[in-house]
Formats: structure tokens, C-alpha cells, sequence
């Protein structure tokens, strides 16, 4: 069976540009698949060096056999944290003048196996599609002619593929929801000494199980799993605006969480000792964009996904920026991971994320998306900021009044502790008195 993908006409002239700057060139496909169908909406060449390396005399490929896998699978990684909820690694595009398809070419299959290999071993990441099928798309430099084709993981078997460009856009559907969280984990006496990173993997566990048994409103309203998110989104046009031609249109929806309450069986309560507690407080903006014909079930999966491929990126990039001593502090703290800004992908209305630390802005925004999907940005105000920065007053201030508590109740017993050492420095002083007015006496 042949497989179909769609991609925007807008994207093709885009490997022209990429011919033009070498000859051999590879790169990630980023879309959707959708019942045996899949949707491009990005093409991203994979830098020709990884960020950690010299990029003075950046190399050149002078052959598919110079691909360093390693870095595109790293790449592939990457760029799905960037993706929302919804959207996956598609595959990969290889540009070259000799053909690579016919026969498919070894080192394309160790491309492929090992991308499939780095994006199913990141937990809450997930980069790969439902199926285990990747695209390769093919463009050569002499014929400027496209070729597909179907690469199966696991089992290798290679598969003709159809891409169709469509000078028509594809039609989304646009997912709104803002997760808000104020959950406590309490930290037993054994696990006080377990480091940070430990503890970010159990919450991830806890919020994936409370997502997963969640319930999702659509506008408000329970709706049947299997229907589609196209009927529920449909808004009729006033019958006065319907001569414009423009039919009906999609509304964007939104999608509250209902999250169940923990410990409703009393007989499972049990009593134990803790020694600490993590508080995570805040929210996730989440928007994705689905194809129309995706069913409430299958929406509900990815705006889990979107949350909790968001919410690891964050805690792994939180992790990752602290300093060895601030990794065992044992202290009351304040952590702030990085925000999530949106940047619209160029010609579309689809936007993907980045994370900014506190202090960033805009302009660290456009390094790493330029580097990492190989986007222009023209102007700093198209990164939206749709989650702000964090208000942190409350929470230092709190730790200032525990501080104050502590030392209000010391007071006391530190004023006690003075009384007796008074009393018995007066008692010696009067003994030696006595002692040498007696002397003097004889």
C-alpha cells in the first residue's frame, strides 16, 4: 500500500534554497499522521555541526555516508521539543544529486533506526508517530525532481510513498486549554537525600497517571469520544455574511481538565513519616492544531502529550542549568523552570515552542530556533510570550516569615539560658567575695 503525504506548495521552494547551499544536505520532515495519512507542516535541515562543537570551519558533506546519525537523531530530539501536542518526527528528507532511493541507501536505515531509537527512549517526549513507518523524501540536485518513499522500523521493509504538494492550505483544527497546577509532594524521611532530578521524574509519573484518568470538556461539555472534533467545532456563518462565499469555518476550541481527587477510598489511607515537601505551582498554555477529522479521543491524548512533553522538556532544562552545589541543597528553595513562548512557523499559522529562562527574551528565542529548525525570524514581536513571567514575591516572602518564625521561638528559650547564666556568674562573684573579705578578717 502506498503511503500518502500532504505538504503546503509554499514548502518546496525551500529545498531549492537548501540545494544551494550543498550539495548533500539532510534534514527532519515534522507533521502530522492521522489514520494512515500523514500532514508535513515543517521541513528543518539538521545543522551540519552539533551546537557544542567549532562552527569556524563548519564540515561539508561530500556524500550521504558522511551523515553523523548520532547528531540527527540528537537534532530529532530537539526539534520535537519544539513541537506541540499532536506532532511528531515524520521522517527525513535527504538532499543530494545521485539517487539514494533506488536502491535505498544503508546508511539512510541507520539514520532512521536510530532517530526511532532516541525518541522512544525519551520518556514523555513522544517524537514518534503511532505507527512505526518514517518517510523519506528525496530531492535531487539534478533533476530538481521529488521522491518518496516508506521506511518500516523494526522490521526494514521499504515502501513506495506518494507527496502531494497542494496549492490549497491544510485545514487545522485549533486545540486552546491552560493547565493549571498547585500540587504538594511530600518526600519521605528515607528520600530526603535523593537528588532533585529523582524527585522530578516521580512528579512527572504522578501528573502523567492524574492526566490520564482526567476528564476533558470541549467548550464546556463531555462530548462522545469517537466524535470528531470537526463537528464540535463547526460554527454556522449569520446567513447575511453567507453570500461572501466563505461557508463555515472552525472556531478554535477550548478544553478544560477535570482531574480526579486522590485518596476518595478512606481504606487506603495510609500514616507515614515525611521529611520534606515540593510544591509545583503555576500553569501551561497549551495550543495545538489537529486535523479536523481527529476524534475528541484522540485530541484528548495529545493535549496530554502537549502537557507533558512541555512540562519534561522544562524540568530536564531546569536540571541541566543548576550547579553541582545547588543539585544536593538542602534547604527551603524556589525553582524556576523556563516559560514557554509560541513563534508562528513561517507562512502558516501553525506556531511551535521554545523555553526562555528568567531573564531571557526574544532574541534567545530566535538563536535557537533559527539553529534548531532553521526559521528566520525577521521580527522579535512575532515570539509570543503567552505565559509570562513568574511573580515570585509571595513565595520569598514566605520564606522570610518562616525564618522570623523560627527565630521569634528561639527567643524564649534563649532568654531562659541567659537568666541562669546571670544568676550563676552573680552566686560565684559572692562567693569569692565572702571568701576574701574572710581572709582579710584573720
Amino acid at each position: 500500500m502506498v503511503r500518502s503525504a500532504v505538504v503546503d506548495d509554499r514548502l518546496s521552494s525551500y529545498f531549492h534554497n537548501v540545494a544551494k547551499q550543498n550539495n548533500y544536505s539532510i534534514g527532519l520532515i515534522l507533521g502530522q499522521s492521522v489514520s494512515g495519512k500523514d500532514y508535513v507542516i515543517h521541513f528543518a535541515k539538521t545543522p551540519p555541526v552539533h551546537p557544542h562543537e567549532s562552527k569556524d570551519n563548519p564540515p561539508r558533506l561530500k556524500s550521504i555516508n558522511d551523515v553523523n546519525e548520532e547528531w540527527v537523531a540528537d537534532h530529532a530530539r530537539q526539534a520535537t521539543r519544539m513541537l506541540p501536542g499532536g506532532m511528531h518526527v515524520l521522517g527525513v528528507f535527504v538532499v543530494s544529486p545521485d539517487d539514494v532511493l533506488s536502491p535505498f541507501s544503508p546508511k539512510i536505515k541507520s539514520v532512521l533506526n536510530r532517530v526511532h531509537k532516541h525518541l522512544e527512549s525519551q520518556k514523555y517526549l513522544f517524537g514518534n508517530p503511532p505507527n512505526n513507518e518514517k518517510l523519506v523524501l528525496h530531492y535531487s540536485t539534478t533533476s530538481q525532481q521529488f521522491t518518496g518513499k516508506s521506511f518500516e522500523v523494526g522490521i526494514g521493509s521499504v515502501k513506495p510513498a506518494d507527496f502531494k504538494f497542494l496549492t490549497s492550505p491544510i485545514k487545522w483544527a485549533q486545540i486552546q486549554c491552560k493547565y493549571q497546577m498547585d500540587q504538594v509532594y511530600h518526600i519521605g524521611e528515607n528520600e530526603s537525600d535523593w537528588p532533585l532530578k529523582k524527585h522530578m521524574g516521580i512528579i512527572l509519573d504522578r501528573m502523567s497517571k492524574n492526566l490520564k484518568s482526567s476528564v476533558f470538556l470541549f467548550d464546556g461539555e463531555l462530548k462522545d469520544g469517537e466524535e470528531s472534533i470537526e463537528s464540535i467545532g463547526k460554527k454556522k456563518i449569520p446567513r447575511s455574511n453567507k453570500s461572501s462565499g466563505h461557508g463555515e469555518h472552525l472556531k478554535p476550541l477550548q478544553v478544560c481538565i477535570l482531574q480526579p481527587c486522590d485518596g476518595s477510598d478512606q481504606n487506603s489511607f495510609e500514616i507515614s513519616e515525611t521529611g520534606n515537601q515540593i510544591r509545583i505551582f503555576g500553569h501551561v498554555v497549551t495550543k495545538l492544531w489537529l486535523n479536523p477529522k481527529i476524534s475528541v479521543e484522540a485530541a484528548a491524548v495529545a493535549v496530554t502529550q502537549d502537557i507533558m512533553r512541555s512540562l519534561s522538556t522544562r524540568l530536564e532544562m531546569h536540571w541541566d542549568s543548576l550547579t553541582e552545589e545547588e543539585h544536593g541543597e538542602d534547604m527551603n528553595s524556589v525553582h524556576e523552570p523556563p516559560r514557554r513562548v509560541l513563534i508562528s512557523l513561517p507562512n502558516s499559522n501553525i506556531a511551535i515552542s521554545d523555553y526562555l529562562f528568567p531573564g531571557e527574551g526574544p532574541h534567545d528565542a530566535k538563536i535557537s530556533l533559527e539553529e534548531m529548525l532553521d526559521i528566520k525570524i525577521h521580527d522579535e514581536a512575532d515570539v509570543m510570550d503567552v505565559e509570562g513571567q513568574a511573580d515570585l514575591t509571595e513565595y520569598y516572602n514566605e520564606g522570610i516569615e518562616s525564618e522570623s518564625e523560627e527565630v521569634v521561638t528561639k527567643k524564649p528559650a534563649e532568654n531562659k539560658s541567659l537568666y541562669y547564666i546571670g544568676l550563676g556568674v552573680a552566686l560565684l562573684i559572692l562567693i569569692i567575695s565572702l571568701v576574701i573579705h574572710f581572709i582579710q578578717q584573720k
